[in-house]
């Protein structure tokens, strides 16, 4: 019996964003409610501890990346689950697609897709950024603005855009990837 291939087992590498237009994968990081702020370690594929958050906020959404994508800084394309319930990290989830919040982290642009877990029946109403509402993106822009404050550290939240500019986006850093990664 042989060993697997490093990079199928790989969340960044291994499964495919399986994106159809509307739907795509995503990977949970930080499950909805935690004060601990996890990322991808690149080289392992396994969760590293960057910080814990020095505020009282807690992420008020299930908060990861999408497989097979890359970003200008080489890191995936970031993805904001919607569900019910908090995702444990590590979980592949089919995600609605629903737009993108635009911001600026410490002077450079940060793009993160919004969506809906797809199968979160509770959710099932909610197709486009038209059907949240107003009180989330309050809630968001404030979370992402404060939750690094006491860290000295600047976000801006630019705007939030439609899915057709979030498709984008998403079709961009699929081809991106494949370009760094062939």
């Amino acid at each position: 019996m042989s060993l697997p291939n490093k990079m199928t087992q790989h969340p960044w590498h291994g499964p495919s964003p399986d994106w159809d237009g509307h739907t795509v994968m995503g990977v949970v990081e930080i499950p909805k409610g935690e004060r601990c702020k996890f990322e991808m370690h690149k080289d392992s594929g396994l969760l590293i501890l960057d910080r814990v958050l020095s505020t009282t906020f807690e992420y008020p959404i299930n908060y990861g990346f999408i497989p097979g994508t890359i970003e200008d800084d080489g890191d995936p394309l970031d993805i904001l689950i919607l569900s019910s319930f908090s995702l444990p990290s590590l979980c592949l989830v089919r995600c609605r697609v629903l737009g993108m919040l635009q911001m600026e982290d410490r002077g450079k642009l940060d793009r993160k897709i919004l969506s809906v877990a797809d199968t979160d029946v509770t959710n099932a109403h909610i197709q486009s950024l038209d059907d949240l509402p107003r009180t989330f993106f309050s809630e968001l822009r404030h979370f992402f603005e404060q939750y690094t404050i006491l860290e000295n550290k600047k976000v801006i939240i630019r705007d939030f855009r439609d899915k057709a500019e979030a498709s984008g986006v998403i079709e961009n850093c699929i081809r991106d990837y494949k370009l760094s990664f062939s």
